[in-house]
């Protein structure tokens, strides 16, 4: 039974007749108008936007295409994809003939799990580099140009943990995926010494009357994350998952800063959600409605080992031109803003070539580890509290009249 009802596509001009799209199963004869399967592989590849992968899990979204054909001793993993929480999301593009071959790709992508679960990242970097025929760290570079401050550093650990924990989402994309979905999480059970999603994906596809293609990629079953079960020598009991490895120092010492300047918070004069504290060096505030989910424009404040420097500072993505046009609005009207917010404003673009308006303080950060330099820690929280709050009560409602159209 169809999960779906067939496509409409309606036409406003000149009164012209509501047209059913046409479905066009994978692998059928171009002769019929139909696509084969590299065909569906290279388009979901390059427009990662297109899968549903938030709805999978959150976790996992605004996936960057890395490479495709990685090469690892269980086969190759048709398509790579990893965000900037050092997310990896593995693909597998296959027709669905039988429940044989459903079986086959699920245990397939599984052994690439259990494979990749053994890697380090120097390991996952090698194998990037050798599909992409490039040298250094490409994984962080392609992530980076996609996403506004991101540091190397936590960046690569994040990979690292995500890599021994065998946390991967894991997408089965094909067409005409029917029977026997239901059975997936019976047949993943031997798999439970890791912490993955499994969904399966099926990209349906229409053509128009006038030979326009339409993919519809949708969701059809999913697993949830598969964790390992520790059981008490002592009684026998099970005591429930097994903790996460432990937090690497930097994280450790990000969690505490920021829940030490996160308590109590808030906004003097808007009203902004205050982010969460977080493991990472750079935590998040979003702009609504400035395109990408709200993220084309965007807060972020930072701890960076390498400068070392903490700051904060407004930013916008290079890719979504509503949000470059009001970013260079703000740009003509600096001067003005260090004026009314504060003379040590500054303008600055970070390695990726991303442009920052905000402050900025070059300092060690030795007070990240409290006992050392507790004096200093309080000098860095304070500071941090400030200048965040000058900037975000300054710039965040300028930025939602110029989105409005009202500047």
């Amino acid at each position: 039974m169809e999960a779906h009802g067939s496509l409409l596509r309606l036409t406003r001009k000149n009164g012209a007749p509501a047209q059913l799209l046409r479905r066009i199963p994978l692998g059928a004869s171009s002769d019929s108008g139909g696509v084969d399967e590299s065909f569906l592989q290279d388009l979901l590849y390059r427009y990662p936007q297109t899968l549903p992968i938030a709805a999978i899990d959150a976790a996992y979204a605004d996936p960057v295409p890395i490479c495709r054909e990685l090469s690892t001793r269980a086969g190759r993993v048709d398509a790579l994809y990893v965000n900037a929480l050092g997310r990896l999301t593995l693909a597998e593009f296959k027709l669905w003939r039988n429940p044989q071959a459903r079986r086959e790709v699920i245990g397939q992508i599984l052994d690439y799990t259990k494979e990749l679960a053994s890697w380090r990242y120097e390991d996952l970097q090698r194998e990037v580099s050798k599909a992409l025929g490039t040298d250094g760290n490409t994984l962080y570079e392609l992530v980076s140009k996609h996403e506004p401050g991101l540091n190397e550093a936590d960046f690569v650990d994040n990979v690292t943990r995500h890599l021994k924990r065998g946390e991967f989402l894991l997408l089965i994309i094909g067409d005409g995926i029917r029977e026997g979905v239901e059975n997936i999480v019976d047949f993943v059970q031997r798999y439970t010494g890791l912490h993955f999603n499994l969904a399966l994906v099926e990209a349906a596809l229409y053509r128009d009357g006038t030979d326009h293609l339409v993919v519809q990629p949708r969701v059809l079953a999913r697993t949830e994350i598969v964790h390992r079960i520790v059981i008490d020598e002592a009684t026998g009991r099970r005591v429930g998952p097994d903790p996460d490895p432990d937090p690497l120092p930097y994280e450790e010492q990000n969690l505490q800063f920021w829940t030490r300047m996160l308590e109590g918070y808030a906004f003097k004069a808007v009203d902004v959600e205050v982010p969460a504290p977080s493991k990472e060096s750079t935590i998040y505030l979003k702009v609504p409605n400035s395109g990408f989910g709200d993220w084309g424009l965007s807060f972020g404040a930072y701890l960076y080992r390498k400068s070392p420097t903490i700051g904060c500072y407004v930013t916008c993505r290079k890719d979504i031109p509503s949000a470059v046009r009001v970013y260079k609005e703000l740009e003509t009207l600096f001067e003005e803003f260090r004026q009314e917010i504060g003379s040590d404003l500054i303008r600055w673009g970070n390695s990726a070539g991303r442009p920052r308006i905000g402050f900025r303080r070059n300092t060690g950060l030795a007070f990240l580890a409290a006992s050392e330099d507790p004096a200093s820690l309080d000098d860095a929280v304070a500071w941090m509290r400030e200048h965040l709050d000058r900037l975000v009560t300054g710039l965040y409602p300028r930025l939602q009249h110029m989105l409005s159209g009202r500047s």
